[in-house]
């Protein structure tokens, strides 16, 4: 038996939405997918059975042969259209790869001081509020943060790309416009086949927005980013580009801090460290930065944002579980890779249930970043998006002691399976 995606157009609604539901309360629970992993680890043949890969040996197994298991099931849910993420290996992957890494690696010369300077900024205006005040921490911190941080991706465009051809660059309204709508469409990444008619039906109209912001502006982007293709290329790699970097770094940025505020020994030592150095020693002292990276991987580790992966079948193949036998895959079927379960395999992380950011991955360092990814498809971001993360988290260090709100209804909201709300206050 192998796991085969639901049409949720197909499925009667109160199925439809049981699913969704489901799939959301398993997608906020790590702790819960880690130990149904954990039972695929011990018997893998059961997840054989259903198609599951969840012993490291047998994630960076599939994750490496990306012909008999595709990417290509990502692209059900891409809802702006195709993009990397969703494409097989070939031309039009390949050139859209270069154009991709071209633009990343501007990053590289302006971080992580483009998201020390915007966390400096928050940091000074949310120091002012008092201990009785709130603010969420997506839209009041995170989401600033990278979305400054990543300026230099659309270069002198970034402004028209924000806020429309003829709109004011100015306007935090329509800042913020573009930003709900990017994440939107990348709930849908999440949220794939598994979303209600109503979730589908949002994300493919902020897609359309999107894609019209694109093309409205793409000779703009064109000449920023120094190149002739033509107007599909550009919209296709811009929307793709919008919509998953920013939102998945938000993402990730709040669920690591939700893991760090429940580790309250964890976080009162990075706290007192920070303030052993002061509010100017964190951004200077080297050790410290390397420090908060690595906790930013472990907490990380523990709430991943892609805690599962599918993967199409697109010829009779099979996979190896780590059990006696190899599991059979069909060709036209799906099969998930469990990286969640992978991360925690006692096999080759020694005491993996225990937060320990200075642990010796040894010959296994590179399952350390298996978050991202692995092989040739691995996150071409990782490193941007952790720079980014960490500046955010010292940030959050030098501020006064965070908390969940009380007494204010939910701290957290969902929006599906994504984090739309954080309300945190100082203590």
């Amino acid at each position: 038996m192998k796991i085969s995606a639901g049409t949720p157009d197909a499925m009667p609604p109160g199925l439809r939405s049981l699913s969704y539901g489901i799939f959301c309360w398993a997608n906020r629970r790590p702790r819960a997918l880690r130990t149904v992993g954990a039972l695929f680890r011990l018997w893998p043949f059961a997840g054989g059975w259903f198609g599951m890969a969840a012993r490291a040996s047998a994630v960076k197994g599939v994750l490496t042969r990306p012909q008999s298991f595709s990417n290509s099931a990502h692209a059900a849910n891409l809802a702006a259209g195709d993009y990397l993420i969703g494409m097989d290996p070939g031309p039009t992957y390949h050139d859209d790869r270069r154009l991709l890494d071209d633009r990343l690696a501007l990053l590289a010369a302006s971080l992580p001081a483009a998201a020390d300077q915007e966390v400096q900024r928050r940091v000074q205006q949310l120091g002012q509020r008092g201990t009785n005040k709130s603010f969420d921490l997506i839209d009041d911190y995170l989401m600033w943060i990278v979305f400054r941080a990543m300026d230099p991706l659309f270069g002198a465009a970034t402004g028209k790309v924000v806020a429309g051809a003829h709109g004011n660059v100015n306007d935090p309204g329509l800042q913020r416009q573009y930003l709900l709508e990017i994440r939107y469409v990348a709930g849908q990444l999440l949220a794939g086949s598994t979303a209600t008619l109503r979730v589908q039906r949002r994300a493919e109209l902020c897609s359309d927005a999107l894609r019209a912001r694109i093309a409205a502006v793409s000779r703009d982007i064109e000449q920023a980013w120094g190149v002739q293709s033509t107007a599909s290329t550009i919209t296709r790699n811009a929307a793709g580009l919008a919509w998953i970097s920013h939102p998945v770094t938000v993402q990730s940025g709040a669920l690591a801090v939700q893991e760090l505020l429940g580790r309250s020994r964890v976080h009162r030592a990075l706290r007192a460290e920070a303030q052993r150095l002061g509010p100017a020693g964190v951004w200077q002292d080297a050790k410290f930065r390397d420090l908060v990276r690595e906790h930013m991987l472990e907490l990380m580790r523990f709430r991943p944002i892609f805690p599962l992966l599918a993967r199409d079948v697109p010829r009779d193949t099979e996979f190896e579980t780590g059990a006696r036998h190899n599991a059979p895959c069909s060709a036209g079927g799906k099969m998930a890779i469990w990286s969640i379960a992978a991360l925690f395999d006692s096999r080759v992380v020694k005491k993996s249930g225990r937060f320990c950011p200075a642990r010796n991955w040894g010959p296994h360092q590179d399952l350390r970043w298996l978050m991202f990814g692995y092989g040739t498809r691995q996150c071409p971001a990782k490193d941007y998006a952790v720079e980014i993360l960490t500046s955010a988290l010292i940030g959050l260090l030098i501020l006064p002691e965070l908390r969940l709100t009380r007494g204010e209804g939910k701290a957290i909201a969902y929006d599906g399976p994504l984090m739309s709300r954080m309300r945190v206050n100082f203590v």
